[in-house]
């Protein structure tokens, strides 16, 4: 029946996406309309279900009846309005006709290249391997426990309306609509592993696709779209030079001998350290010792301090799976804002879908929100058009009551040191520059971010991080305000603005606002998380250097330039992804497999699961891949702090409070434990005696008082023994 059902639920989420997509009357290419349906039906499909969900629960006839309703709904209105398969219909000629004078084997071929190139890289995000439940990233290992908690908790607990699973008793704030469109697929039958991998998969080869459509939308030719998509993956800073050292280093050549200050100034010996370290660089590239993009990892230090920018494919895309979703949303409202401004006449229906999907991005990624908002709110000045009423009143209905709900609710606390929004003039380059939020602040701080922009360190940190995607925006800011400059200054100006598309230009430009604003504001608890809406600069980086490779191509020098600045962009991560090679040696590896839960710990999960209420409160031990959560579905007191204090939870006494109530008491008279399990409603008490493995909350266990309380035990493994409390509470 399993399989049934997962075809029936894709049957109807691709149909309810076919429907939403044909509502666009825009003119759209057959790919653009087929990757709106995948997103639309997706995004749409699952809060759709979710809003079914919340009266009557989370179940298969919900999951079904979410996309179905969507469907129904769309082909009432459709027939209502216009037809609704004539929009398909001209997409389908004009492709054919397209495809009959220029067949895109190429293309197709690059597709399919993408698709499974994706497809083995996601295969080792969570799988069942032969101790249990593992990952091959160690930055998946890490958030993913997260999403399979918070998916466990939707499909297994039915935890509809949510309540945060790792802070129990309060609001589920974080972004949880891609982890519920995952859990509508454990209802239906998939395991938990699958339920996040294979969508995720899918979104990714679906972002791919959509950088090349938005770059043909905004004048990039395919072959510098898939330049930006690439860039968009793997782009980096400078890290690979440090390869250049640790290969000289393993030719044994003194360190002092190792700079190309050293090789200049002395030719002679100079020749055999190039050769020397020519020789040796394969070998390293095979056999990396540490993380040339400067992700913390076992091995050795970064190439250059303060590295903050690490791979995007190991730092977002695979880990922070709700940026998959949220930026696949945000392509496709890019995409219809560009084909419905060149079409008034047929813009509602268009800017009214680009309005829906930037309506519930607060459910799917509030960065992708913000950054996405002040894009838009470029582009609507640029292009006036009266359906961005639609796209404005649409997005309004759907964020504003998760919106209301963010905004009264604690915003970290100052005690905890996670408060937030803040202002950091330069961000992470000035990371000891925290300004409180407030109207002085704010004039400060813009006041010293100005500065930044002629501090040495300020341009060292981001030319180190990203290399030349800093000096080239900044050179386009300039171009672009100096064609308003009469006379000479103005024409050369004007002239080198017309190497990038118009279009693409005012993208870029409305990208290079959020990169302002993240070099002042810390929109979240953590400042590194501003990356997630440097994302979206980035995108416009990344376009503009497809743009220039694509033009520049046609000619031998300057064809070797542009390639020489795509290579200094994309060999940092691609270096870094040949780690997870199958010939690195084992003692350099990085693949894992890391263990999420044991074969055991997998049992134990299941056995609590069927045995106690999908609403009790479990004590447990903060480690970030808890059984009893993430495979369970239970609800914690508190769980992995990290992710607690970066998602700005007001935590008051509560950690001190877990780290006392696990200690236990010394004397009756003065134990404290029955009235802490009663304030925070613990049913049952997780023991784990891995009290130094990450996160763990403390090592001061009271093991043994704990057995002697004689309190009934649900289940134990290896490690873990489950006591129920209620008695005592």
């Amino acid at each position: 029946m399993t399989p049934v059902l997962l075809a029936a639920g894709s049957a109807l989420t691709l149909a309810a996406g076919c429907v939403i997509a044909g509502a666009v009357r825009a003119p759209l290419l057959l790919i653009e309309r087929a990757l709106v349906a995948i997103v639309a039906g997706v995004v749409f499909g699952a809060a759709m279900t979710y809003g079914l969900a919340l009266p009557v629960g989370l179940s298969v006839a919900t999951v079904l009846g979410g996309p179905a309703a969507l469907v129904a709904a769309g082909v009432v209105v459709a027939f209502l309005t216009h037809d609704p398969l004539a929009p398909w219909r001209r997409s389908w000629l004009e492709e054919r006709e397209r495809w009959r004078a220029h067949p895109s084997w190429t293309a197709l071929g690059l597709a399919a290249a993408g698709a499974v190139v994706i497809a083995l890289i996601v295969s080792k995000t969570v799988f069942t391997g032969g101790t249990g439940l593992e990952s091959g990233y160690p930055t998946v290992w890490a958030d993913w426990s997260q999403h399979l908690t918070t998916q466990a908790s939707f499909a297994i607990a039915g935890n509809v309306p949510p309540t945060n699973p790792l802070f129990s008793g309060t609001p589920l704030l974080y972004p949880f609509l891609a982890d519920f469109q995952s859990a509508t697929l454990v209802v239906l039958g998939a395991s938990p592993a699958a339920a996040l991998a294979v969508p995720s998969g899918l979104l990714l080869l679906v972002v791919a696709l959509l950088v090349v459509c938005l770059g043909l939308r905004l004048g990039v030719p395919a072959g510098g779209g898939t330049l930006a998509a690439l860039i968009v993956f793997l782009g980096g800073g400078l890290g690979f030079v440090g390869l250049f050292g640790d290969a000289c280093a393993a030719h044994g050549f003194a360190a002092a001998h190792c700079t190309a200050q050293y090789v200049v100034t002395h030719p002679g010996t100079g020749v055999q350290v190039v050769g020397g370290t020519l020789h040796d660089l394969p070998g390293v590239v095979a056999a990396q010792s540490r993380a040339y993009d400067g992700l913390p990892s076992d091995g050795g230090p970064a190439p250059f301090p303060d590295m903050q920018w690490y791979t995007p494919l190991l730092a977002w895309w695979l880990p922070q799976r709700t940026m998959a979703y949220g930026f696949a949303a945000a392509l496709v409202t890019l995409i219809l804002v560009v084909a419905a401004w060149r079409e008034p006449g047929k813009a509602w229906s268009t800017f009214a879908v680009g309005g829906g999907l930037l309506g519930l991005l607060p459910l799917v990624h509030i960065q992708t929100f913000i950054a996405l908002a002040l894009v838009l709110l470029v582009l609507a000045l640029r292009h006036s058009r009266r359906g961005w009423l639609a796209l404005l009143a649409v997005s309004a209905v759907l964020a504003a009551p998760r919106l209301v709900q963010v905004a009264v609710a604690p915003h970290g606390s100052a005690a905890a040191g996670n408060a937030y929004p803040w202002f950091e003039p330069g961000w992470l380059a000035n990371a000891s520059g925290r300004i409180d939020i407030s109207a002085g602040g704010a004039f400060l701080a813009v006041g010293q971010a100005l500065r930044q922009l002629v501090a040495p360190e300020w341009w060292g940190f981001w030319i180190v991080n990203v290399g030349v995607a800093v000096p080239l925006s900044v050179v386009a800011v300039i171009v672009a305000a100096c064609r308003w400059i009469p006379g000479r200054v103005g024409a050369i100006a004007t002239h080198a603005r017309g190497l990038v598309p118009a279009p693409l230009l005012e993208l870029f430009l409305a990208g290079m606002l959020v990169f302002a604003a993240c070099n002042v504001v810390v929109f979240q608890s953590w400042d590194w998380d501003n990356t997630k809406l440097l994302a979206y600069w980035y995108l416009g980086v990344a376009l503009v250097l497809g743009a220039l490779a694509a033009r520049w191509w046609r000619h031998l020098w300057p064809r070797i330039g542009v390639g020489a600045v795509a290579a200094s962009v994309l060999l940092t991560g691609i270096v870094v992804m040949l780690r997870f090679a199958p010939w690195t040696p084992p003692q350099d590896r990085i693949s894992g497999p890391y263990e999420i839960a044991s074969a055991q710990e997998l049992a134990l999960a299941s056995h609590v699961a069927e045995t106690t209420a999908g609403n009790a409160v479990f004590l447990t031990f903060g480690r970030p891949n808890d059984p009893l959560l993430a495979a369970g579905g239970r609800t914690g007191v508190m769980g992995y702090y990290g992710w607690i204090w970066s998602y700005g939870t007001a935590i008051g006494t509560r950690y001190g409070d877990v780290q006392r109530m696990y200690q236990g008491c010394e004397t009756a008279a003065e134990c404290t434990v029955p009235a802490l399990l009663h304030r925070y409603d613990v049913s049952y008490v997780e023991i784990d005696d891995r009290v130094s493995d990450p996160g763990a909350i403390t090592t001061s266990v009271g093991f043994a008082w704990w057995r002697q309380q004689g309190f009934p035990v649900v289940g134990r493994s290896d490690h873990i023994v489950v006591y129920d409390v209620r008695g005592e509470t």
